[in-house]
């Protein structure tokens, strides 16, 4: 039998993924971002990214408190999310790194989201 509510869903764990890289983006997204794509952002990029890292960080700490909540719903962000990401990643080579890991990021919260648990 599945439970999405039980204390110690992976839906929770999903949460702490988005926390941890809603933070990330919001702290070093600008150095991530560098990193990965060897030239710094452009103004709307830097911006993205952090709405993007304040996206996560709002939607990961919705999951914590409420592991339970409308994963339905989180998990459609999350996979949209990675969809505008992979797209962005076939059209935009400059920033296909960057594109590809959140795409990957965003997929794994989704799958985490949308994840069965057993009950004991």
């Amino acid at each position: 039998m599945t439970d999405r509510t039980s204390t110690g869903t992976t839906a929770r764990w999903a949460g702490v993924v988005a926390v941890g890289w809603g933070a990330a983006l919001l702290v070093g997204g600008r150095r991530l971002f560098g990193v990965l794509e060897q030239r710094p952002p452009s103004g709307v990029e830097a911006a993205t990214i952090r709405v993007l890292g304040a996206r996560h960080l709002v939607q990961g700490v919705t999951q914590v408190v409420r592991p339970g909540w409308a994963p339905g719903v989180l998990a459609t962000v999350d996979l949209t999310h990675a969809a505008s990401m992979l797209a962005l990643a076939s059209v935009r080579p400059a920033d296909r790194r960057a594109a590809l890991l959140s795409a990957a990021v965003a997929a794994s919260t989704a799958a985490l989201t949308l994840a069965p648990t057993t009950s004991r």
